[in-house]
C-alpha cells in the first residue's frame, strides 16, 4: 500500500491486482477502513509526536516501563512497554482486560525499528485476543531520489489497475437464486461440498468466533440442527478466516456445537456476498435460496422452523 498525496493504492498478490481510491471522491470511505490498513503506527497514528511532553507521562491510564538495552538484528535498541488500563463499559458485548504495547527504538536515531502490541477481551466467558508485531527492515532517512516512487506510474506493470468500488452493505444472495456449490475442508480433515446434501435443506451459517452475535446465532442453530437433523436439515457452519483449527474447536465443544463446521471458506464467503456476519442462508432441497439473514436477533430459530415445517 502507498499513498500518492491524492489517492491510496493496495495491492492484491493473490490476483494482481491494484486498487486505487481517490482521497477526494472517497473521503469517507478512507476514513472508515482506515483502520484496517497494514501501517507502521508508530509513524502514522495522529497521536504520535518526535518528542514526547510531560504530561504524555502523568496520564495514570498509561503505564511505562523501561524493559531495558537490546540487540535487535544487529541494532542496538531500547526496549520500552507500555500498559494502557482498558476502560470497563457493562453495556458492551466485549469487556477489554488488556491492552499492552511494546516499542524497540535505535539507539542510534532513536527510530522505533520494531512494534508490538497485544489486546485481550472476555466476551461471553471467553478471552479473545489479538496480536500483532511490526518490523521496520529497510529505512533511510531524507534520500528521496525519485520523485515518481509515490506515483500512480510506479504501480508494477504485473497489477491490473482498477477503481475502488464500494460493497455494499446488504448484497446478499437474493432469494430464489440457486446456491452456489462449494468444497471445503471440515474440522475433521475431510472434503465437504455442498453436492453432498443434495435433496437435503442446508443451513449455512457463516462465522467466527470472535464475534458475538455469532455466538448467540450459534445456540439457536444448535437447536434446529438437534430438532431437524432427523427429518432431513443439514447445518453447516463455515468460518471465512484461516481460524486455528485447534482453537475453533475448543471453542465449539464450549458452547456444545457438534454440527459441521468448514474452514478457509473465505473465498466461499465472496461468492454468497458476505459482508458481514453472522450471514445464514437457508437451502432447499432443489438448491435454491429461501431464506437469508444478516445479524442475529431473538426471533431466528422461530422463523427458521417456520421455513423447515413447510420444506422439509
Amino acid at each position: 500500500m502507498f499513498y500518492t498525496g491524492d489517492e491510496i493504492v493496495t495491492t492484491q498478490i493473490k490476483d494482481s491486482t491494484a486498487t486505487i481510491m481517490s482521497k477526494t471522491k472517497w473521503k469517507h470511505d478512507i476514513k472508515i477502513y482506515s483502520g484496517s490498513y497494514p501501517l507502521y503506527l508508530p509513524f502514522t497514528n495522529r497521536k504520535s509526536t518526535p518528542l514526547p511532553i510531560e504530561s504524555d507521562f502523568t496520564d495514570e491510564k498509561h503505564l511505562f516501563k523501561f524493559i531495558g538495552e537490546e540487540n535487535l538484528n544487529n541494532v542496538k535498541c531500547y526496549h520500552i512497554q507500555e500498559k494502557e488500563i482498558p476502560e470497563q463499559d457493562i453495556n458492551l458485548p466485549i469487556q477489554t482486560i488488556k491492552i499492552e504495547y511494546h516499542f524497540w527504538i535505535s539507539k542510534a536515531n532513536f527510530i522505533p525499528i520494531q512494534f508490538s502490541y497485544d489486546i485481550v477481551g472476555l466476551q461471553n466467558n471467553d478471552t479473545i485476543g489479538q496480536s500483532n508485531r511490526y518490523f521496520l527492515t529497510k529505512y533511510e532517512l531524507n534520500s528521496l531520489k525519485d520523485s515518481n516512487i509515490f506515483t500512480l506510474q510506479s504501480i508494477s506493470l504485473e497489477y491490473k489497475i482498477k477503481e475502488y468500488n464500494p460493497i455494499k452493505e446488504d448484497d446478499r444472495l437474493p432469494i430464489g437464486t440457486v446456491a452456489p456449490n462449494w468444497q471445503l475442508i471440515s474440522l475433521a480433515n475431510q472434503k465437504v461440498s455442498l453436492t453432498d446434501f443434495k435433496n437435503k435443506v442446508v443451513l449455512i451459517d457463516f462465522f467466527i468466533k470472535s464475534c458475538y452475535p455469532c455466538i448467540q446465532s450459534l445456540l439457536a442453530l444448535q437447536a434446529l440442527h438437534e430438532k431437524y437433523s432427523p427429518k432431513g436439515l443439514s447445518v453447516i457452519g463455515i468460518d471465512p478466516t484461516n481460524e486455528s483449527g485447534t482453537e475453533l474447536t475448543a471453542f465449539l465443544e464450549k458452547h456444545g456445537v457438534n454440527y459441521t463446521v468448514l474452514v478457509h471458506g473465505e473465498d466461499v464467503a465472496k461468492d454468497y456476498h458476505v459482508t458481514g456476519i453472522p450471514t445464514l442462508y437457508l437451502i432447499d432441497k432443489n438448491g435454491k435460496i429461501i431464506f437469508t439473514e444478516l445479524g442475529y436477533n431473538k426471533d431466528l430459530e422461530k422463523t427458521i422452523e417456520l421455513l423447515l415445517l413447510k420444506n422439509l
